[in-house]
Formats: C-alpha cells, sequence, structure tokens
C-alpha cells in the first residue's frame, strides 16, 4: 500500500510544545482538556502561555524525544516493511542530522519517498541522509487508481497559498505548483485545509487530524 504525511518535524521544539509535547504536562491531560474544551488553536495558545508566562523557551519545554517517538511508533502501527510511505515536506528541523536520520531509520517502511519544505534545505548536502530516500524531489507525482496522476507538493497549489501563512505569497509563489487541474496532496499549513483552498486539494498534514496521544499517518 501507499501512504501519505506531512510536517513531521523531528526534532523541532516549537512544533513539539504546539502539539502538547512540554516537560510541563508529561502526561498531555492538560493540554488534552484544553483542546477536548475549545480547538487546537486555543490549546497551541495556552502551551505557548504556558511557556512564555514562566520566563522559557520552546527548546527548554519541548519533550521532542516522546514527540517524534509517537509519530514513528504511529506510523509503524500502519505502514509495513513492503508498503511506500510519502512524507511531503517539513521532515525535521532545529535538530541534529543524527537525530533526524535515527528517527527515518526508525520508520518500519523499505519503501520511503519525499518531497522537500521549506524547512529542509539544511541537511540535504547529507548523502547518508538522502540515501535513506528511494526518490526526493522538490514536487513528485503518482498514479492513483481511480484518481489518475495526483501531483506532490509540500505547499498548496501556487492560487491558495493566500490561504495560508500570512507571508507565503511573498516568499514560496516560486516554489509552489501552480493548479493545473490535477488532485494535490500537500502540507505546510499545520491545520485543516483552510477556508478557500480549492477541492482539488487534500491536506494530509499531522496536524490535520491530531490530538497529542492520536497520532496517526495519513
Amino acid at each position: 500500500m501507499r501512504y501519505f504525511t506531512t510536517d513531521t518535524h523531528f526534532g523541532h521544539p516549537l512544533v513539539t510544545v504546539l502539539r502538547g509535547f512540554t516537560t510541563f504536562d508529561p502526561t498531555h491531560s492538560r493540554y488534552e482538556e484544553v483542546l477536548r474544551a475549545h480547538d487546537r488553536k486555543t490549546a497551541e495558545d495556552w502551551a505557548k502561555e504556558e511557556t512564555f508566562g514562566a520566563g522559557l523557551t520552546f527548546r527548554q519545554v519541548a519533550d521532542t524525544d516522546a514527540h517524534d517517538k509517537a509519530i514513528v511508533d504511529h506510523i509503524n502501527t500502519l505502514v509495513g516493511p513492503d508498503d511506500e510511505l510519502w512524507i511531503l515536506g517539513d521532515i525535521g528541523f532545529r535538530t541534529s542530522l543524527t537525530h533526524l536520520k535515527n528517527c527515518l531509520r526508525a520508520l518500519n517502511c523499505k519503501h520511503l519517498h519525499g518531497v522537500i519544505g521549506n524547512h529542509d534545505d539544511w541537511w540535504l548536502e547529507d548523502r547518508p541522509a538522502l540515501n535513506l530516500f528511494e526518490s526526493l524531489e522538490p514536487h513528485d507525482t503518482v498514479k492513483i487508481e481511480g484518481l489518475g496522476t495526483v501531483n506532490l507538493s509540500h505547499y498548496p497549489y501556487r492560487e491558495d497559498l493566500a490561504y495560508s501563512w500570512p507571508d507565503d505569497v511573498a516568499k514560496f509563489s516560486g516554489k509552489a505548483l501552480p493548479f493545473d487541474g490535477r488532485r494535490l496532496l500537500y502540507g505546510h499549513t499545520h491545520q485543516l485545509s483552510p477556508d478557500g483552498a480549492r477541492p482539488e486539494a487534500l491536506n494530509v498534514g499531522i496536524d490535520t487530524a491530531l490530538t497529542a496521544v492520536e497520532m496517526y499517518a495519513r
């Protein structure tokens, strides 16, 4: 089978904290309480307030080991050794090459593919890391039964960047694909497919469906 996910952000303190993996809430119970009572944005804001209110940084409170293990473990419950796993960018950030490669090697999948996200440039010169992928391109395509050729990118279609982060149009218009009528699998936005994104595009990012204790690849 073929699986798709994106924005694993292995080792990235900021994303780790926003996903509820913190030293001040090691069981995730307080994060989950806020998340269930309100929404993801409120839970993220609570984690930020707990961090900055204590005069701390994301790196000081992030439990990146727990975050990364949760992602790896849940992917491994779904993806078998002979399956194909695509990670559509932002694979790891603000961590070491050794840690990034250890996370990728822990994935129980012999057929790992990727596309390059805006936070991936720092490790792309490392040959051992590149060798872990069967393919790694700025964009790619796959054929899916019933859908035909599907585009794969880290970014939404170029015409939809305005519905993403505030400065994405200026920063990523040259990297995002223009709409060509095909279906698109993408990530980058760290949220449910934003209002205004075209129906041909599907956000397969981890944050579209995760809680701190329910991580899975889509």
